[in-house]
């Protein structure tokens, strides 16, 4: 007898980056049922994030973070766009998204009260997610807690943003790559479900070694639905106490210029 398929709900952000996770899973025969789009920048150009963080960090390392990111993009975008491409093909991924049938929701949160609507009508066994935003337990708690989330990082000693960069300007290149875990209530503290690294390759930066990453994510979740299906409960490895320390912000104009210092091989 052919296994019950799991019905998945996706939680995802909005662009072909997630698209890319949706094709990678309809590929491997997920049964997705639902995909829950999110997009707090609807109303057009959200700076809350900048408030948020000058509030936290400091305004001043904020603006060194902001040029930190114009400087990088001025020497990289091209290359990265080129990387971009190869990695994120557009037609490939709309004609596979195109062969299947599933239900779609936008929104700008995933706990408002019409979007669990969504998710609890479709009665999912299991909420995959691929998102910057947040997931909080009442979203979980549709599913008892069976969500399954992803970071292009080895957590838990890179959460945050942009952990290739971090674990090589740390001196731990070995420890770029990624992680699919349990989703918890922290950030990217779930325990693992399957971690592995990223090789680097020449022309590689911080960013495309993180969307090899999340290709990677893709693929082994979509690995771990099929092996519940076939009724092997996935193993995982407990994460316990993590510090503080680990959950990784973006990176300033002089952290940017020491770590093009320290190594040539990574821009």
């Amino acid at each position: 007898m052919n296994p019950k398929p799991l019905r998945v709900v996706c939680l995802f952000g909005t662009g072909i980056i997630f698209d890319k996770t949706l094709s990678v899973l309809l590929e491997k025969n997920v049964n997705v049922v639902g995909v829950v789009n999110a997009n707090k920048h609807q109303n057009g150009v959200d700076f809350s994030y900048l408030k948020i963080a000058g509030k936290k960090h400091g305004y001043g390392r904020v603006f060194l973070q902001v040029l930190g990111r114009i400087y990088y993009k001025i020497f990289n975008s091209q290359k990265d766009r080129q990387i971009f491409n190869q990695i994120y093909r557009e037609s490939e991924i709309q004609n596979i998204l195109k062969k299947h049938t599933y239900l779609t929701h936008q929104t700008e949160d995933y706990g408002k009260p019409e979007t669990m609507a969504f998710i609890q009508n479709l009665q999912p066994d299991l909420i995959l997610v691929h998102s910057g935003y947040w997931v909080g337990k009442k979203v979980r708690n549709i599913v008892n807690g069976r969500v399954i989330g992803g970071h292009p990082g080895i957590t838990p000693d890179y959460r945050g943003v942009h952990s290739p960069f971090w674990a090589i300007f740390n001196g731990e290149p070995e420890k770029v790559g990624y992680s699919v875990f349990w989703l918890d209530s922290g950030v990217d503290t779930g325990d693992i479900l399957y971690q592995s690294s990223v090789p680097i390759e020449n022309g590689d930066s911080y960013f495309t070694l993180s969307w090899k990453g999340m290709v990677g994510i893709a693929e082994n979740q979509a690995r771990i639905i099929k092996e519940m299906e076939s009724g092997l409960e996935p193993k995982s490895r407990k994460v316990g106490e993590v510090d503080d320390s680990t959950n990784y912000t973006h990176p300033t104009i002089f952290q940017y210029w020491k770590y093009r210092k320290i190594q040539k091989e990574v821009r």
